[in-house]
């Protein structure tokens, strides 16, 4: 395996382990804007985890199979049951860091995971889960440092989401009458 990825790196002259990063960053800032999506967050996120770790198995030069990306984001079900509360609850301030810090941890874990060979036994990685999303809340941090978003702003998006939120309960509700 570790031959594999040697030859992998020479081939192609990149620095994985940048590029890994680059993929869990922005695999995390798409979660941040797909979480206060209406409806449709859930799945979304989904999606964009599976694809985050296809792109790291490809980076790795691993291929795959679609069981072994769902074993990997079924064994790590707690993330997903605190992500989809999240998804549930109308106030982005909450649903932000948590997308953007589950999917991030999730992201991480399966690159370590890719790097060890993609052992069956997940228990060794559970550390480098929570290190992760702590690591991701401190990412989500430095991005309002670097946009200098203040708490106004923030509550206009949150209040423009649960105005939209409305509008879509509403026009729900007058397709059943």
């Amino acid at each position: 395996m570790t031959e594999r990825l040697d030859e992998h790196k020479i081939k192609y002259a990149v620095d994985t382990d940048k590029e890994a990063e680059d993929i869990c960053r922005w695999a995390a800032a798409r979660a941040g804007v797909i979480v206060v999506a209406p409806v449709v967050g859930t799945m979304t996120l989904m999606a964009n985890e599976v694809y985050m770790i296809t792109r790291l198995a490809k980076l790795r030069g691993i291929k795959l199979s679609e069981s072994a990306v769902l074993g990997l984001l079924g064994s790590l079900g707690g993330a997903f049951v605190g992500q989809t509360l999240a998804t549930l609850i109308p106030f982005a301030p909450v649903q932000i860091p948590v997308g953007m810090s589950v999917t991030y941890a999730v992201g991480k874990v399966a690159n370590a995971w890719l790097e060890a060979g993609c052992p069956e036994d997940l228990s060794a990685f559970k550390t480098t889960y929570e290190e992760a999303r702590i690591e991701g809340i401190k990412m989500l941090g430095e991005l309002k440092n670097m946009a200098r978003i203040s708490r106004w702003a923030m509550k206009a998006v949150a209040l423009r989401w649960m105005t939209i939120r409305r509008q879509i309960k509403r026009s729900t509700i007058c397709c059943v009458r």
